[in-house]
């Protein structure tokens, strides 16, 4: 018997644009002991609230859908909650293998595709260790000065995405992904009254060499506007310590 299922299931994240799908995944998914579904999105920016909300053990994921698409989605988590699996489910069979560093799934199984197929993957990922997590040590930071660049980040990030190439976005989703997981961070450290924090955070290599040149190519005046984030980001991101390789154990 598996540890997560004494645990009640590992934790599943459903994100699908059409509900109809959304509703056969859950009531599949929901039929296994070894699987606790926790939660749906409709969209990418609902998937990663999700996230952040819930850091779910295996989040299925379609690729096609409005607001943000999945692909923009992956790089994201993997910055974000670095221990999560992403398996794909999708029409668009092999745009995996497309898909590289920070923005690569764990698996894709084709929609249409008999729903054993898309269990036994699952579980697949689950049994596999995951590795390549490394922790960010960014030292101790001032809160207010923290967020206040956090929230100049946040006022513009938008509109760099939209001047970013389309080669260099993988890259700036994964420095989105590092900028919540900071922000969630110092959100926590402000709501307990703390004036200075110790910050640190998980991250996949791949995504934190990615958010890396991504900073690296902000214009001078972005990246003293992002004061001191930026300067700690940009050695932490690479100078981030490797931390074992995490798999579900048996029992």
């Amino acid at each position: 018997m598996y540890a997560r299922r004494i645990l009640g299931g590992a934790r599943v994240l459903v994100v699908d644009d059409k509900s109809d799908i959304r509703r056969l995944l859950v009531t599949r998914l929901s039929l296994d002991p070894d699987l606790c579904v926790v939660g749906e999105a409709a969209n990418g920016v609902e998937a990663i609230d999700r996230v952040r909300e819930l850091a779910p053990e295996v989040v299925v994921l379609d690729l096609q859908m409005p607001v943000m698409s999945g692909e923009e989605v992956i790089p994201v988590v993997r910055s974000l909650e670095p221990r999560s699996r992403i398996v794909v489910f999708s029409a668009y069979v092999g745009v995996g293998t497309q898909l590289e560093g920070s923005g690569r799934p764990d698996a894709e199984v084709a929609k249409g595709t008999d729903l054993k197929v898309l269990v036994t993957e699952i579980h697949r990922v689950l049994d596999s260790a995951v590795e390549g997590v490394v922790q960010v040590e960014l030292g101790e930071l001032d809160v207010g000065q923290a967020c206040e660049a956090w929230t100049r980040w946040n006022r513009v990030s938008d509109r760099v995405r939209a001047a970013t190439p389309g080669s260099d976005v993988t890259d700036l989703l994964a420095l989105v992904g590092v900028f919540l997981a900071v922000g969630d961070r110092l959100a926590r450290a402000s709501d307990e009254g703390r004036r200075t924090v110790e910050l640190e955070f998980p991250t996949r290599r791949e995504a934190a060499l990615s958010a890396h040149r991504a900073l690296d190519a902000l214009d001078a005046e972005m990246s003293a506007a992002l004061a001191p984030l930026h300067g700690r980001l940009m050695a932490g991101l690479v100078a981030a310590r490797p931390l074992p390789a995490a798999i579900t154990p048996r029992v």
